[in-house]
């Protein structure tokens, strides 16, 4: 039984004078209505749901990937069939928001799932559906289901600037990029993304200070864990900096437990402390730098295990629906624990971001992965690939 405990202390400082102006609470932030939505507008269910302020989406997300591989890119990902179609994300996403423009709690929550999906294998928790990365003759079926994300939702507007609580199974909050395809510039991910924690289940919290600061900290059951027993509960916190008037933030984001690798259970316990800073250039131009580290200890026939990756991002926008992203990443994977071939993994990557509609994003990028000490792909150093995925949201 997992007993979680959140302290917010919320402090103010006395005047001399007239007391400051109260800010205005942010404005009410009306989502988006997608195809499903509108098609339920003036039927009973599509009632039911906006009077309840809650919403049913999703989207369906397909790829190709063409490269120097003949059947498989691992361990690039998520992209990782050679030469071949892939329907990466079929998401469905049931919510009700939190109202932070409310002057009293408000209360919500958000339940995502892959219906099917070939991401699936890299992003399912222990202890939820993980026997289908055994299904297949010991191996993962190349489809399959992740209930990704489920949590209740509490938002307390009078606790320092804004107190919200999360408590379920919920996105590891560091990082530029994401689980969900639409929140990404680009179709493939970073090593950095791809051999790190994805999601936490547990309770967490986050309180914004000022206009400019918040906190966030968390208890959970270990790193992708759901349900299944850990050598101990894991903390995760991070301090952001984002003024809202100004060209730079920065996220520092930490996942610190035992470190240690559970070998009766053959299970991942690593420590992470990862570094996002974030710059605008101009209303076009913006860059993302990342930095992580990691490690844990006990691992067998290695002893401890250490990994480092750096990236950056540049993002041009020439209009509303067209945008271009590179992506330079350096991954050390220094024993070869993550990805399973140890080395420097140096990777560049170009794509572009094409919206015709509002619900459609076509994606096509051109990506090389080098590794200099061994030959990860497929008895090779060097993977070229070219790929495009097409995301319909409904």
């Amino acid at each position: 039984m997992l007993i979680c405990l959140v302290l917010s202390v919320a402090v103010s400082v006395g005047q001399t004078e007239a007391p400051p102006e109260v800010p205005a609470p942010p404005p009410a932030v009306t989502p988006d209505r997608w195809l499903l939505m509108r098609a339920l507008q003036g039927t009973y269910p599509g009632w039911l749901l906006d009077g309840n302020r809650m919403q049913l989406s999703g989207w369906t997300d397909a790829s190709f990937t063409a490269g120097t591989a003949s059947s498989s890119n691992l361990p690039m990902g998520f992209n990782h069939l050679a030469n071949d179609f892939a329907l990466q994300q079929n998401w469905l996403r049931f919510e009700r928001t939190v109202d932070q423009s409310a002057s009293t709690p408000t209360y919500g929550f958000r339940s995502d799932w892959i219906l099917p999906g070939t991401d699936y294998r890299f992003t399912l928790a222990r202890g939820a559906f993980s026997s289908q990365l055994t299904a297949d003759h010991g191996q993962p079926n190349t489809y399959g289901i992740d209930p990704i994300q489920f949590y209740a939702e509490a938002y307390f507007p009078t606790v320092g600037r804004g107190l919200d609580l999360r408590f379920g199974r919920i996105f590891c909050q560091y990082g530029v990029e994401a689980n969900d395809a639409p929140s990404n510039a680009l179709l493939s991910h970073a090593y950095t993304f791809i051999y790190d924690p994805f999601t936490h289940t547990g309770l967490m919290a986050t309180l914004k200070l000022t206009q400019a600061w918040s906190v966030q900290a968390g208890i959970i059951l270990g790193s992708d864990i759901f349900i299944d027993p850990a050598d101990e509960p894991y903390g995760m916190a991070d301090v952001k900096w984002a003024p809202s008037n100004g060209r730079d933030s920065i996220l520092l984001s930490v996942i610190l437990g035992s470190g240690k690798f559970n070998r009766e259970r053959q299970f991942n316990n690593p420590n992470i402390v990862d570094l996002v800073y974030t710059h605008q250039f101009s209303p076009r131009l913006s860059y993302n730098f990342e930095s992580l580290a990691g490690y844990q200890t006990n691992v067998p026939e290695i002893g401890t295990a250490t990994w480092f990756g750096v990236i950056n991002y540049l993002t041009y926008v020439f209009t509303p629906r067209v945008s271009a992203t590179t992506r330079v990443e350096f991954f050390d994977d220094a024993q070869g624990q993550r990805t399973g071939s140890k080395g420097l993994y140096s990777t560049l990557t170009a794509g572009l971001s094409l919206k015709p509609r509002k619900a459609i994003t076509f994606r096509p990028e051109l990506r090389y992965d080098y590794n200099n000490e061994t030959q990860p792909f497929e008895e090779k150093h060097g993977l070229f690939t070219a790929a495009a995925d097409v995301i319909l949201r409904w």
